[in-house]
């Protein structure tokens, strides 16, 4: 059973009176577009990010028409996106956070960490290599 348009309306209406309301955490979206070159939806973040996301990958868009994409609006101060013809609206915070989920983002992460040197570290690292290096794991207990 559709929705009215009425009820779709004073829905949409009364979600921005409580995004007007809502604090502004996490983040939010400046502007987005649909870029037909690379099939991917590009959102601005309002602190300076860029993301462009492959359409294919975003639930309720992957199998829409290039021209139904191209009318997504910013709602929420930002926090979501919204396509009228569609009657679709995505959380931001959660399209970001979706791009970056998983073991292969946290191994990343790890990566990223362990390149990073400091002084602190580097001095760790002599005053263990002076115990022996790093020590042997123990082996698996067997019960």
């Amino acid at each position: 059973m559709a929705t009215p348009d009425w009820v779709a309306k004073e829905l949409r209406a009364h979600a921005a009176r409580v995004a007007r309301r809502a604090p502004v955490a996490g983040p939010r979206a400046a502007k987005a577009k649909y870029l037909a070159r690379g099939k991917a939806l590009q959102v601005e973040l309002t602190n300076g990010v860029i993301m462009q996301l492959p359409v294919k990958l975003i639930p309720g868009l992957e199998h829409e028409a290039p021209r139904n994409i191209r009318a997504v609006e910013v709602a929420g101060r930002g926090g979501s996106l919204h396509w009228p013809g569609l009657d679709l609206d995505l959380s931001v915070p959660s399209l970001v956070s979706s791009a970056f989920e998983g073991r292969t983002w946290m191994a990343e992460l790890g990566r990223l960490g362990g390149r990073q040197s400091s002084d602190a570290k580097a001095a760790a690292a002599r005053k263990n290599g002076r115990k022996g290096g790093r020590p042997r794991g123990r082996p698996p207990a067997h019960g």
